[in-house]
């Protein structure tokens, strides 16, 4: 995991070479295991800090990868949360020029905020209040979580990109 993020972060890497380490980083990272060691190896500051890359593509693979670790991963959904970057993975979603990256910012959203209360009270006090339904929203409820990442979707999808 290590050297995929190194090759990642390598400046004189083509962007085709680092998408290819960024493929194998979140190859690694589907795994649980590995997704709770990205805290222990400082794996998540690089991540985060790829949110906010010029490159499109590389925004795209880091919220994706944010995504992956956090599915169904309380422990990871914690680190997550302790990066201070729900705002900015926010930002992504809701405002990024590429649709992609909207699209992976909000699948990283909704992996974080399933079934973690603290995930989804964060999220919600950074997203737009036209998203959230009135009231308070339980993580557990998946209806209205769907609800709320429909709504980003189709806030997404309207507004177009590459």
């Amino acid at each position: 995991m290590k050297e995929s993020m190194s090759a990642i972060l390598f400046p004189h890497l083509t962007l085709p070479n680092k998408i290819t380490a960024f493929d194998n980083f979140e190859q690694l990272i589907e795994n649980i295991d590995n997704a709770n060691n990205m805290e222990n190896l400082g794996l998540w500051a690089p991540l985060v800090g790829l949110f906010d890359s010029e490159e499109a593509e590389m925004r795209r693979y880091a919220t994706w990868c944010a995504g992956t670790a956090v599915q169904n991963n309380v422990k990871a959904q914690e680190a997550f949360l302790a990066t201070g970057a729900v705002e900015r993975l926010v930002g992504l979603a809701v405002g990024d020029e590429s649709e992609g990256v909207r699209r992976k910012a909000i699948y990283a959203l909704s992996s974080e905020v399933r079934n973690f209360q603290r995930g989804l009270d964060e999220v919600v006090r950074a997203l737009p209040k036209s998203v959230v339904p009135e009231g308070g929203v339980d993580a557990g409820d998946m209806e209205v979580v769907d609800r709320i990442m429909e709504r980003l979707r189709e806030d997404s999808g309207r507004r177009g990109g590459p």
